[in-house]
């Protein structure tokens, strides 16, 4: 299965738009001088079993991406059999400059589904990051099923994030996410990232240029980060000018 592809470029004033993608489906919402807004659409009803979804984003100089997913996923499988875990990765490339916002919906875990997923942001001088990412644990009444999510942020200096969550709904672990079936994220990384505290979440400032605010709880809808992310990425504003 071919992966997805946005990749948003300079051209003039302007910007310029490659989408590709089966699994995942994007679309040009609106473009606007060097700002784009794509949706991310699913192509078919998923994860199932055995699904490998794999997503490349690149936002070029000096240009914005606002990315907006339509519709969470929900990671399915098979009742009493083990099947074949399904598969999320992404990978997002920065040049100097650029600036990304992503407003990503829950991926919820059944009790039978299985999903191994991970994000990589590679960061260049001058560019910055702003995500959510919300890991749900079950649909209402389940425990979930098993989930390995990894995370990893890096800039030309090195490592920013990088993190590992490991966890089976039906064997809650003290100290990693306890007896809470949603752990709901919003990452800032880069020189132009920042997000102001949050009542009812843990803040955590990184080394060097990032902040990692979350919450951990039994319910998405009571999470205290709606609406958090859209303020901190100011996608309206335009990039500034790249040397």
């Amino acid at each position: 299965m071919n992966p997805t592809v946005v990749d948003i470029s300079p051209r003039g004033a302007d910007v310029s738009c490659a989408l590709a993608g089966e699994l995942i489906v994007p679309r040009l919402v609106r473009r606007h001088g060097r700002s784009a807004e794509v949706a991310l659409v699913a192509g078919r009803a998923m994860l199932l079993p055995g699904d490998d979804v794999r997503i490349r984003i690149a936002v070029g100089a000096g240009c914005a991406l606002n990315l907006v997913d339509i519709g969470g996923l929900v990671v399915y499988g098979r009742p009493g059999e083990a099947g074949d875990a399904s598969q999320w990765h992404a990978r997002v490339d920065l040049e100097p400059g650029a600036r990304l916002a992503w407003e990503g919906l829950p991926t919820v875990v059944t009790d039978a589904g299985s999903l191994t997923r991970s994000l990589t942001i590679t960061l260049a001088p001058g560019s910055s990051a702003v995500l959510r990412e919300t890991l749900v644990l079950g649909r209402t009444g389940e425990r979930g099923g098993r989930l390995t999510a990894e995370t990893d942020v890096s800039d030309v200096i090195g490592p920013l994030v990088r993190e590992t969550l490991e966890v089976r709904g039906d064997s809650p672990v003290p100290g990693i996410l306890g007896p809470n079936r949603v752990m709901d994220s919003v990452i800032t990384v880069g020189e132009q990232a920042s997000v102001a505290e949050i009542e009812g979440a843990t803040r955590l400032e990184l080394e060097r240029g990032g902040t990692v605010v979350r919450y951990l709880g039994d319910a998405a809808h009571e999470s205290p980060l709606e609406g958090l992310l859209i303020a901190a990425a100011r996608l309206e504003r335009e990039p500034a000018p790249v040397a």
